[in-house]
């Protein structure tokens, strides 16, 4: 199944891959249920040691914000976050790129994507479930973290594949035209998790 996609995105022009026409609606649906469990059980939320494989971004996206030394005691490379040439904090723009497995965490760790309840294996989400890997890791899926500056105040959105994310776990509002927006004190505030390097999880790595 998924060759379907793959030998889609391989072809100029794009067209639909006669793989695709193996499969029903329906049975997409199941593959696609089957990367949710996939990611939520071994890098997401329903893995113990999933979250906080994100701290170390978190703090590195921290520092960044802040124009202000990596606070972490995780898994960043102190040798490079500590020297101005290879991880530099006066720019207005940076550029990561990773792998879905390490995004994962990374929405996790920040409080994206929440999902309240475990996911069950044996039945398939809603439409509207919250924890869809489709709108988490697509192709070329990215986060996008913008640091707006309004009336001498500073506020941070952020963007999961250009869609802007709720961020209610520092107060921004759902709906108008401050939408998805929180001051920069309150997310940084809000990212308790990481700046306490994850509240003890990282040490479990090693037992």
């Amino acid at each position: 199944m998924a060759l379907c996609p793959f030998d889609t995105l391989s072809s100029d022009p794009v067209e639909l891959s006669p793989f695709c026409n193996l499969f029903t609606e329906e049975e997409f649906k199941d593959f696609s249920y089957a990367g949710a469990i996939d990611k939520y059980y071994n890098t997401g939320p329903g893995q113990p040691l999933g979250p906080v494989q994100g701290v170390g971004y978190i703090n590195e996206l921290l520092a960044r914000l802040t124009r202000s030394p990596v606070q972490d005691e995780t898994q960043t490379n102190r040798t490079l976050d500590s020297d101005p040439k290879t991880f530099p904090l006066d720019r207005s723009i940076y550029v990561d790129f990773s792998h879905d497995n390490a995004m994962i965490p990374v929405y996790v760790a920040m409080g994206l994507f929440k999902q309240e309840e475990p996911l069950d294996p044996t039945k398939r989400q809603s439409d509207d479930a919250t924890w869809k890997v489709e709108k988490m890791v697509p192709f070329s899926g990215r986060m996008v973290t913008e640091l707006v500056s309004c009336d001498a105040q500073q506020f941070v959105r952020v963007l999961v594949s250009n869609v802007v994310q709720p961020l209610e776990f520092c107060g921004a509002e759902s709906e108008g035209k401050w939408a998805g927006l929180c001051t920069l004190e309150k997310f940084v505030e809000s990212q308790g998790y990481a700046r306490e390097n994850g509240r003890g999880d990282f040490e479990k790595c090693f037992n």
